[in-house]
């Protein structure tokens, strides 16, 4: 358990910097980042039963000059998943010295880190306080579990810049590459040419109000979706995905409830100080969409991984903004118990404990 008390600890530490400036704190932050990345890339099997399935996979890829000739072995997956995971991690393979997935691992984490968080500077002055919420919001899902989609959510993280510049041919193709990695990313695509706009109150409660019927109607509407998508090939994906998890959590109603009071509350102080307030605003607009029409199906759970970036940027601007130290100080408290309970549950709930206690491959 010390460990992950320990990056929880640094994660607060690092955010405190955000609400109070500190000089230097390079050296607060420079060890955290180093630590959170050795947690996630040196891990020792853990990561619940994906973990174990990339193992497996792991076990059977062939380096890429092996793949290039067509002599990989089309057992378990070396073929069926996307196209640029099994290329990319043939190329891993390719120059691996370890006995097991681990530099796999190691190098998902890598670009990971390479490309989600210096993404964040972009788009909030107050970077380290959007990461200290991703520790509770998705840190361990992302990082020990999805390892395709993780790659294709840090492009997608990356690419925001370009739908503010309109840039669209940029977005699409990053995210193209995202879809490669793993194709729930197909949602993406489109989205350029809807997030960068301001949406009236009219239509943001249309939004919501046709997300509640959808959810009444999504056992009839998930038929639908999946004749398309098995039209566009990924059928048998979706399918994998689709048992059903139950109604909406009330935890999740309660925070975008939150999130949309507060944001639209301070709508207009927000568009003038931030740039990117708006395009964060739609994107959480979409997740709370995907949650409340389709939280009963487990697929969807995977499309709105995408815009967990929308949660942390708008909770970042809604800390770093408050003009009062007293206020600001309260506020980040307030959000830091709620972050270290859910972070600390998680802990408990994810696999059955399944990440307890930590364990390195480094001994």
């Amino acid at each position: 358990m010390f460990p992950y008390i320990l990056l929880i600890v640094l994660a607060f530490l690092c955010a405190a910097t955000d609400v109070f400036k500190t000089k230097n704190r390079i050296v607060l932050l420079l060890p955290f980042f180093i630590y959170m990345f050795m947690i996630v890339a040196f891990r020792n099997r853990l990561g619940g039963t994906d973990y174990t399935m990339y193992e497996m996979f792991y076990t059977r890829v062939v380096p890429i000059q092996d793949y290039l000739r067509g002599l990989y072995e089309p057992f378990y997956r070396t073929k069926s998943f996307e196209e640029g995971f099994v290329i990319f991690s043939s190329v891993v393979k390719s120059f691996d010295f370890t006995n097991g997935p681990f530099l796999l691992m190691f190098v998902v984490a890598l670009v990971n880190f390479c490309i989600f968080y210096p993404s964040l500077k972009e788009y909030t002055p107050y970077v380290m306080i959007a990461i200290f919420f991703f520790m509770y919001k998705a840190f361990f899902w992302h990082q020990f579990t999805l390892l395709r989609q993780s790659v294709a959510i840090s492009l997608f993280a990356f690419s925001i810049r370009y739908i503010y510049r309109k840039e669209y041919l940029k977005y699409i193709i990053l995210n193209a590459v995202g879809v490669s990695f793993h194709a729930t990313a197909l949602i993406l695509l489109p989205l350029c040419f809807l997030v960068n706009r301001r949406l009236s109150i009219r239509t943001i409660l249309l939004l919501l109000v046709g997300a509640l019927l959808i959810s009444v109607l999504s056992p009839v509407l998930w038929k639908l979706c999946m004749m398309i998508a098995s039209a566009v090939g990924i059928g048998d994906r979706l399918m994998e995905y689709s048992q059903s998890v139950g109604g909406i959590n009330s935890l999740n109603l309660i925070e975008i409830l939150a999130i949309l009071f507060v944001a639209l509350f301070y709508r207009e102080k927000f568009e003038q100080e931030e740039p990117y307030f708006n395009i964060f605003f739609n994107l959480f607009l979409i997740s709370s969409f995907l949650i409340i029409s389709f939280s009963s199906f487990y697929v969807f759970a995977r499309f709105k991984e995408y815009f967990v970036i929308s949660y942390m940027v708008l909770i970042s601007y809604f800390i770093g903004h408050l003009k009062r130290d007293r206020d600001r100080w309260s506020a980040f408290l307030i959000l830091s118990a709620y972050i270290v309970l859910g972070y600390f549950r998680y802990l408990f709930v994810f696999d059955e404990g399944g990440l307890l206690p930590y364990k390195w491959i480094l001994w």
